[in-house]
């Protein structure tokens, strides 16, 4: 793979703000790790060969773990670039070097300055359960197949106890890593039936390592019957691991949407479930926009 700018060429400091959607089966989640594959590492590797810049460093609003995944991570960096440089060029350039699994979305110029990872003022994620029969094979390393019947009701009534302002260490792997608090304010959790599918649509400020997959596993435990709605109260005031059920495998997990205004997730609704085709999608050209509220 050559490098696509010429290294004499007149530059000034620019940054860039990219939109990306990933299969998160074969990675080993967002952040770097030494000797394992993972998203921030290809698309870093990426970059570094397109703008001749071994130093170049990729900020993420989410580290997704291993077998999560992403219809709208976004990252950030700045590089020295080229006065010609656009960004439907880095768009194109950048698809075509990227490998199957990890796809380009968005790309815009913002100020310098910019940080991906501290400027998003919220997420919001989707979660996929597939309760009782199995799902077509091409679909299961997107979704959580639980081969028993689950109480709708039962867990809708479970989820509202989640929404607000509340430590959720009950519900996080580690709840003390790298963060003063486990205090999160969640703004929605509700229990949507999809296609044969039932899908966990999460909204908050932030969440702790692992939380939505814990709070996901606490519901379906709910919805089999392994404890009543109202014990979920009980588990927040825990706030102990120990109180809630395991968590939810990681492969029916998707990053949906990140924010940056405050109120933006007001006027959010998921696809779901969330890995249909949209039919009037086009992400190779630049003109994705998966998230919005159209048909797939």
């Amino acid at each position: 793979m050559a490098s696509a700018t010429e290294p004499t060429a007149a530059r000034t400091r620019r940054c860039w703000h990219l939109s990306l959607a990933y299969d998160g089966t074969r990675f080993s989640g967002w952040q770097v790790q030494p000797r394992l594959r993972t998203v921030q590492g290809e698309l870093a590797d990426r970059l570094r060969r397109l703008f001749n810049d071994p130093e170049l460093r990729v900020a993420g609003t989410s580290r997704t773990d291993g077998g999560v995944h992403a219809l709208d991570q976004q990252a950030s960096f700045e590089a020295d670039t080229p006065a010609d440089f656009t960004p439907e060029r880095l768009h194109g350039i950048l698809n075509r070097w990227l490998p199957e699994d990890l796809m380009l979305t968005a790309v815009r110029e913002v100020p310098l300055g910019f940080n991906a990872r501290f400027a998003a003022a919220g997420k919001a994620y989707t979660y996929v359960v597939n309760p009782g029969d199995r799902l077509l094979p091409m679909f299961s390393p997107f979704v959580w197949h639980y081969r028993r019947e689950l109480d709708l009701t039962a867990m809708r009534e479970a989820a509202k106890y989640l929404v607000g302002e509340h430590d959720f260490a009950s519900f996080a792997a580690n709840p003390k890593r790298e963060v003063e608090s486990s205090v999160r304010r969640v703004h929605r959790v509700e229990v949507v039936p999809a296609d044969g599918l039932l899908c966990f649509d999460v909204v908050g400020e932030s969440f702790l390592y692992k939380m939505v997959r814990g709070m996901v596993g606490w519901l379906v435990q709910v919805g089999r019957g392994g404890a009543p709605p109202a014990a979920t109260a009980e588990v927040l005031a825990a706030r102990d691991r120990g109180a809630a059920a395991d968590s939810a495998p990681p492969q029916g997990l998707f990053l949906a949407r990140v924010f940056f205004q405050p109120d933006e997730w007001r006027d959010y609704r998921p696809l779901l479930p969330p890995f249909r085709w949209r039919e009037n999608c086009d992400c190779t050209s630049g003109t994705c926009n998966y998230g919005e509220n159209s048909l797939h």
